[in-house]
């Protein structure tokens, strides 16, 4: 996938202002944090994972799996937050690794809707075993933990577990709550039955349906349509999201009491892209419309486009406020770190053609960010062309 087609797929909407945006998360993600000063510090973060929680939300059956997942957080946090927070922090870097490998995969799709039928459903095979064996497991075996934690008090190793067996053996007493994690809503085949079929090609692509074997022991041959096959794929997806926003808000909550329990750890990694995306999403909430990326020499330019009703120098005035963050995001991925020196914002009209810019060595972005240097220092270090 062209890496600028995430960003494109973002709604823009000049009618939908920054208010709305903060109206919105307010009505719906304020219940899920412990202090009001906590929820604003992470409104940035909050204005994007919002369209997780929507996407969740127009399907009841799984938002009540996502409020009963976070609830099971807060239920262990009321019993021992120190726990807790140990079960939390040692599955820190996994975890916020699954985001890194989901990108990865958004980063590598095909355009699929060009494959004939049977090549699809070939890659939607292999788009169900990349989310549930190296996104969905991960953040499921941390959730087992804290289950497990929650019955009995105690934490868990199942470090040697394999995922069939944490799945099999999940608390009975919660069975019933968690079983859209544990198997599928149509055929009841368990989720990690479905990682097999996908990962080992157990299938079988006929001209209108599929043939399917699974099972360990004693195979199990199941014959579906092609229908049922995309909303499998469906599910999958869905108990995703609504683990990974589970998490990523009880995260948010606990963030400060976490970092202290993660020095001498490995410094947390996190893709370019998924910080860009941020970026993009919250300079679109403030009426920039992202345009495309470029790479010229040592520089990476953004460029967007004006925001409506705005002089070009105003409205590059404030697109240049993203430049700190641009370069954070830029030198905290190992991959990216060596192959910029300089990032810019550019607003462009309607054929590209640039309008303004402003650009600024990513050394001195990073000072900035780290207050190290004052505003105007930094500013006099930024390059304007209008």
């Amino acid at each position: 996938m062209n890496r600028d087609k995430i960003y494109e797929d973002l709604d823009f909407s000049p009618e939908f202002s920054v208010e709305d945006w903060n109206s919105l998360i307010e009505l719906k993600l304020t219940k899920y944090f412990e202090n009001e000063s906590v929820f604003k510090e992470n409104k940035e973060i909050l204005r994007t994972e919002v369209v997780n929680y929507i996407r969740i939300s127009i399907k009841p059956e799984y938002l009540n799996l996502f409020d009963w997942t976070f609830d099971k957080y807060i239920d262990c946090l009321k019993k021992d937050r120190k726990k807790t927070l140990e079960i939390f922090a040692n599955s820190f870097h996994e975890i916020s690794n699954t985001d890194m490998k989901w990108m990865t995969n958004v980063l590598t799709q095909a355009d699929f809707h060009k494959f004939s039928e049977r090549d699809k459903i070939s890659y939607f095979f292999k788009i169900m075993d990349e989310t549930l064996e190296g996104a969905f497991n991960p953040r499921f075996r941390l959730f087992d933990k804290i289950i497990h934690f929650n019955i009995n008090n105690e934490i868990t190793n199942k470090s040697n577990s394999s995922f069939g067996n944490i799945i099999t053996n999940f608390p009975i007493e919660f069975k019933e709550e968690a079983q859209l994690y544990l198997k599928d809503p149509l055929f009841s085949i368990s989720t990690n039955q479905w990682r097999n079929i996908a990962s080992h090609k157990s299938f079988t692509i006929k001209k209108n349906s599929i043939d399917l074997v699974y099972g360990k022991s004693n195979n199990h041959f199941k014959n579906i349509s092609y229908g049922d096959f995309y909303k499998i794929i469906a599910w999958t997806q869905d108990i995703y999201r609504s683990i990974r926003l589970s998490q990523v808000l009880i995260s948010l909550n606990l963030i400060k009491e976490i970092l202290p329990r993660l020095e001498g750890k490995e410094e947390l990694k996190i893709r370019f892209e998924s910080k860009l995306l941020h970026i993009v999403h919250n300079m679109q909430i403030v009426g920039f419309k992202f345009i495309s990326t470029d790479k010229t020499n040592s520089t990476f330019g953004l460029n967007v486009k004006g925001k409506s009703g705005h002089k070009v120098s105003h409205s590059l005035i404030h697109a240049s406020q993203c430049l700190d963050q641009l370069s954070c995001a830029i030198y905290d991925d190992d991959f990216e770190r060596d192959n910029f020196e300089y990032a810019r914002i550019s607003i462009v009209d309607d054929q590209e053609r640039k309008l303004a810019s402003a650009t600024v060595n990513i050394k001195i972005a990073l000072k900035k960010a780290y207050n190290e240097i004052s505003q105007d220092e930094y500013l006099k270090n930024m390059k304007f062309e209008i």
